[in-house]
């Protein structure tokens, strides 16, 4: 009786150590897929300010002033970094065609992701 108590004993500690490991790394997903979302956003925000500060009212129509930043310390995009990059535009059948590379980053203690998105815009010269 006491062998078999032991053995219920220790099947009950596995399986309760795998459940706490199953959890644990369901957690860590989690952290990643929130990261990997802040991270895609801020690399939308940048290219979205790209957009603006080439197109928007008073814009440019050049993207020479574009660079790295951080976001603002919200708690949406603590930690994020965004580097953004412009091709040299070019002319073609009287359009001027852009492509604006935003990437960012986003970290917080052992997580670290980055995400990039790439947009490409036309006007008319």
């Amino acid at each position: 009786m006491l062998v078999m108590a032991i053995f219920v004993l220790v099947v009950l500690a596995v399986l309760g150590m795998a459940m706490v490991q199953i959890s644990s790394d369901s957690s860590r997903s989690m952290v990643y897929e929130v990261y990997g979302a802040r991270a895609f956003n801020a690399a939308n925000s940048g290219a979205e300010k790209a957009l603006n500060e080439i197109f928007g009212p008073g814009g440019t129509e050049h993207c020479l002033a574009l660079d790295s930043y951080d976001m603002p310390d919200i708690v949406e995009f603590h930690g994020c970094a965004i580097e953004v990059t412009c091709a040299t535009p070019f002319v073609i059948d009287d359009f001027i065609y852009f492509k604006i590379t935003s990437k960012a980053s986003c970290q917080s203690n052992e997580f670290s992701t980055q995400r990039a998105v790439v947009v490409e815009a036309k006007t008319r010269s």
